[in-house]
């Protein structure tokens, strides 16, 4: 990867709905030119794809939520079904598995506090596999950013 990549990584970050004819205008390529690096880095797995970013106020997710979660037994199947449940379930956004205290982290979307209730309550510790779940309420999102730190470019 180049400087060149690396500016169309950026801008790309930045905003994916950029036509190649723009994109090449500020970094100094062609539109074909930049067609065809967005090309290979799509084929290398450098940019995995391009989504749309949704405002989840206006789409009546007024409450996210971050929680712990420490699962009861770490018998075989257990973990499989609730890598499965959260996979099937809407609301949890991010599921990861974590060292430490807790098990895992779930970053949660819903419409208001009952919504979020009933989805702890009963999505989660309705199951008998999970032994303990802490949740914080974002009250404010200081920074919210998909972009990737991406190296200085080179010269």
């Amino acid at each position: 990867m180049d400087r060149l990549d690396l500016r169309i990584l950026a801008r790309l970050q930045d905003d994916a709905s950029v036509s190649h004819a723009e994109l090449g205008e500020q970094v100094g390529l062609s539109a074909s030119q930049v067609s065809r690096r967005i090309q290979r880095l799509a084929q290398d797995s450098v940019i995995r794809r391009q989504v749309a970013l949704l405002d989840p106020d206006s789409l009546g997710l007024h409450v996210e939520a971050y929680v712990l979660v420490s699962l009861a037994s770490y018998a075989k199947g257990v973990a499989e079904a609730f890598h499965k449940r959260m996979i099937g379930l809407a609301e949890v956004v991010e599921c990861c598995a974590l060292t430490g205290d807790s098990d895992y982290l779930l970053h949660l979307m819903a419409r208001d506090l009952p919504s979020l209730s009933h989805l702890i309550n009963d999505e989660l510790l309705g199951h008998g596999d999970i032994a303990n779940v802490r949740s914080n309420i974002v009250l404010n999102r200081v920074k919210r950013t998909t972009a990737l730190p991406l190296p200085a470019a080179r010269p």
